[in-house]
C-alpha cells in the first residue's frame, strides 16, 4: 500500500519523512517519467537519506524497464541523458548515483563505475561496487561481460579491499575466469581481503552443475517488480531445455536445445529473506530454482500435457524427495503400471513432507494390486487429513465407498 497519496507531490515536501516515503512509492509503483524527478532529488535533496532513497527509487525503475518489450519505454536519448545528469554529480554526495548507472546498462555506465571503484574514498568505492552489481547481474548485460569485469582484479588502481569484494561479486555472478585472480587476493596479508577472496575461491572452485528445475518469474535478476507471478516452468538437461508456459488455458510443452550463451549466479529469490540461491540465465531469461512445491507443481503440469518424454528426460535430475517418487508414482499409473506405481508411491509415504495426494495415489495403486485392504487405510488417511476442495477429495470418498466395510 502506497504510503503518500501523490508521491510527486511530496517528493517536494518540506516534511523529511514524507519525501522518503515519496521514494519509496516511487521505487515500487514509479515509471520512466518520474526518472528525471528522482535523479534531479537524488543530487539535490537537502537530505542524505532522501538522495539514497531517490538514487535506488530510480535504479529500480530502470530494473522494471531494462528487459524485453518494456526496454523501448526508456530509449537511448533518456538514457543517455540520465547518465549525464548522473555523471556530472560528485558520487561523495551520493554513492547511490552508481546504482543508477548499474541499471542503466550500457558500457559507458560502467566506465562510470570503474572512476567510482578507483575512488580514494572507502565509501565512493562501496557505493560504486554495489552499482557494479546492479550492471552485471541482469540477463541484459552486454556480451562479453565477464570480460569486462574479470580483468578489475588486475587493476592496479583498484585497492586490494575493492577487488576483493569484486572477486566476491564475481562468484556470485559465475565469471568462473575469475579464480585465479581470487586466488591471488585470498593470499594477501590483510585478514579482511584474505576473507572475502576466500569466499569467492570457494564458489568458483566449485562450477555447478546446470542440470536443474527451475521458474521463471517473469523478472530480471536484480528486478523490482512485487506483483511479479510465474509464468513458466522450465527444466534443462544436458543440451535440453523443456518450458512449460504457466496460465494459459491449456498446457504446453516446448522442447528446445540449449542457447550457447548461459550463465549460472547465486542470487537471493524476489521477495524472499531466504539464503541466496542458484539461478540461471539463457535466451535473456532470468530462472530461479524450483522449490518443493513447484517441482510438484511442474511434474503435474507435465503430466497433464502427456509430455512423457520430457518426463523421462528430466528424472535422472530429479531429487531423491517424496515429491520425486510421487511423480513417478502418478506416471506409472498413468501408464497402467500399478506395481511400478506402487513402489515408488509406497516410498514416497514412507518420507518426510510427502505431498499429500501422495495417500490418494498410493490407494489407487492397491487397488489395482489387489491389496484393497491397505488401499482403505490410504485413503482414509487421504479424506482425514484433506481440505475441503482438495483435488483427490471426491474420487477418494467414491474409492472408499466401493471398497465396502471392511
Amino acid at each position: 500500500m502506497a504510503e503518500t497519496a501523490d508521491p510527486v507531490a511530496a517528493l517536494g515536501a518540506r516534511e523529511l519523512p514524507v519525501r522518503a516515503a515519496a521514494a519509496r512509492d516511487l521505487a515500487v509503483m514509479g515509471t520512466p517519467a518520474h526518472l528525471e524527478l528522482l535523479v534531479q532529488r537524488a543530487i539535490a535533496d537537502a537530505s542524505p537519506g532522501v538522495r539514497l532513497g531517490c538514487a535506488a527509487a530510480a535504479a529500480d525503475i530502470l530494473s522494471r524497464y531494462r528487459s524485453g518489450e518494456n526496454a523501448a519505454a526508456v530509449p537511448a536519448e533518456q538514457r543517455d541523458a540520465l547518465l549525464r545528469a548522473v555523471s556530472g554529480a560528485d558520487p561523495s554526495h551520493n554513492v547511490g548515483l552508481f546504482q543508477v548507472c548499474g541499471a542503466l546498462g550500457s558500457k559507458e555506465a560502467l566506465q562510470r563505475i570503474v572512476i567510482g571503484l578507483r575512488d580514494p574514498r572507502s565509501d565512493v568505492r562501496a557505493g560504486a561496487t554495489v552499482g557494479l552489481m546492479r550492471f552485471a547481474q541482469s540477463a541484459t548485460a552486454p556480451e562479453g561481460v565477464e570480460e569486462l569485469i574479470v580483468p578489475l582484479l588486475r587493476n592496479d588502481r583498484i585497492r586490494p579491499e575493492t577487488q576483493a569484494e569484486i572477486a566476491r561479486l564475481c562468484g556470485q555472478l559465475g565469471f568462473w575466469s575469475a579464480i585465479d585472480g581470487a586466488m591471488r587476493l585470498a593470499e594477501s596479508p590483510a585478514r579482511g581481503v584474505a576473507q572475502v577472496a576466500g569466499e569467492a575461491v570457494a564458489r568458483l572452485s566449485q562450477r555447478p552443475g546446470r542440470d536443474g528445475l527451475w521458474i521463471d518469474l517473469g523478472v530480471d535478476a536484480g528486478e523490482v517488480r512485487p506483483e511479479a507471478k510465474p509464468v513458466a516452468m522450465v527444466a534443462t538437461v544436458g543440451q535440453r531445455v523443456f518450458r512449460v508456459e504457466i496460465g494459459a488455458g491449456h498446457v504446453s510443452v516446448k522442447a528446445s536445445a540449449r542457447p550457447e550463451h548461459t550463465r549460472q549466479l547465486l542470487l537471493r529469490r524476489p521477495g524472499s529473506r531466504e539464503a541466496a540461491t542458484e539461478v540461471l540465465q539463457l535466451g535473456g531469461r532470468t530462472l530461479w530454482a524450483q522449490d518443493a512445491d513447484e517441482q510438484l507443481e511442474f511434474g503435474d503440469l507435465l503430466i497433464r500435457a502427456n509430455a512423457f518424454e520430457a518426463i523421462r528426460a528430466i528424472d535422472p535430475i530429479l531429487p531423491a524427495t517424496a515429491s520425486t517418487f510421487r511423480l513417478r508414482g502418478a506416471v506409472a499409473l498413468r501408464a497402467g503400471s500399478a506395481d511400478e506405481a506402487l513402489v515408488a508411491l509406497e516410498a514416497a509415504t514412507e518420507m518426510k513432507r510427502c505431498p499429500l495426494d501422495a495417500w490418494y495415489l498410493y490407494g489407487t495403486a492397491l487397488v489395482a494390486t489387489g491389496r484393497k485392504d491397505d488401499a482403505r487405510g490410504a485413503f482414509e488417511r487421504y479424506i482425514a487429513r484433506a481440505p475441503k476442495k482438495a483435488q483427490f477429495l471426491t474420487a477418494a470418498k467414491e474409492a472408499l465407498g466401493a471398497l465396502g466395510a471392511p
